[in-house]
């Protein structure tokens, strides 16, 4: 399943707002910080593939 910046991002933004509030379960601790991982790895390679598409435009006008 393909997720966008945008949910990814929004997903770590509830993974971390239920840290900050205590909200989990030491259950399922674990399994929201690997989750919160993989979204952290799918935001930086998202901003990565728009960074060089950027840079090839911007090239592109030189």
């Amino acid at each position: 399943m393909k997720i966008t910046y945008k949910d990814a991002f929004d997903e770590l933004n509830n993974i971390a707002e239920s840290l900050e509030n205590d909200d989990l379960e030491i259950d399922s601790l674990a399994k929201k910080i690997k989750r919160a991982n993989e979204l952290v790895k799918i935001c930086k390679e998202k901003l990565r593939a728009i960074e060089t598409d950027v840079n090839t435009e911007l090239d592109k006008n030189i």
